[in-house]
């Protein structure tokens, strides 16, 4: 399951820049709309091409994380891949982690992926596999076995 979890992790991690670039990309052009290109001091147009982009991206990538597991506690990488994240002493598949835990998580995975990964680096020394932000918020993941929906009076 832990190249399930990889796979998927990188798979959120191209969606969460590709919607942050989008959407500072459309910020920007909204900003910059009606200003003239040539005018160097034009501070809409310092602020629009300043470096603070990269703390957007990052801001981003967290409103990815965050807004997908509070609502449906699983991202469109942990979806294509058939896991879901849940509370850890509960376990089960149905139980939702709430937003609490999607905020801590959500914190806690951009500090172990910030510091070279060694925060997944948990996963390869505890016998469960959760990673240090699986550990403190809380939550783990599990693979779905089934998410077909039957169709009412079937078996």
């Amino acid at each position: 399951m832990i190249g399930r979890r990889i796979l998927a992790f990188w798979l959120d991690l191209f969606f969460g820049l590709f919607l942050s670039s989008a959407a500072l990309w459309l910020l920007r052009e909204a900003f910059l709309r009606g200003t003239d290109p040539d005018d160097l001091f034009n501070p809409l147009r310092e602020w629009a091409l300043a470096p603070a982009h990269t703390l957007s991206l990052l801001f981003g990538l967290f409103l990815y994380f965050f807004l997908f597991l509070a609502l449906n506690s699983e991202t469109p990488g942990l979806l294509a891949f058939g896991l879901t994240v849940v509370r850890d002493p509960e376990g089960g598949e149905s139980s939702s982690i709430g937003v609490r835990r999607a905020l801590a998580r959500a914190l806690l995975l951009g500090i172990s992926t910030l510091f070279l990964g060694l925060g997944f680096l948990t996963v390869l020394t505890n016998d469960r596999r959760l990673a240090l932000h699986d550990c403190l918020s809380g939550t783990r993941i599990v693979r779905v076995r089934s998410r077909r929906v039957r169709p009412a009076g079937s078996p």
